[in-house]
């Protein structure tokens, strides 16, 4: 059908802890934000996870890769790692623009 390949696509990645004994996680969460930020792309804290926008599915792998071995040196001892990809081939929308378009609709 002639689909080009997405230049921006949009990740959400949440990496947690298990069996840390505690409730509380942010310390580990942080870290794993941290590499999100340390890779220079445009990315979202929310309540449940982090959002990030990537030029292609490797930057997105490797992201995940390096935020969950970056809870495994701070001490986790069983780390669950999701990572879901929005990854629209016929024009990239932004972060925002996604959020806005919805937004709009919203009575």
């Amino acid at each position: 059908m002639g689909w080009k390949v997405a230049k921006l696509l949009i990740a959400e990645l949440v990496t947690l802890p298990v069996g840390t004994g505690e409730t509380g996680l942010s310390d580990y969460i942080s870290l794993a934000v941290q590499v999100v930020k340390d890779a220079g792309v445009k990315y979202q804290l929310h309540p449940m996870g982090t959002v990030f926008e990537a030029p292609a599915l490797e930057t997105a792998f490797r992201i995940t890769k390096a935020a969950h071995e970056a809870v495994i040196r701070a001490g986790g001892k069983r780390v669950l790692t999701t990572l879901r990809i929005d990854d629209r081939l016929d024009r990239p929308r932004s972060m925002e623009e996604r959020v806005r378009r919805v937004a709009a609709k919203v009575r």
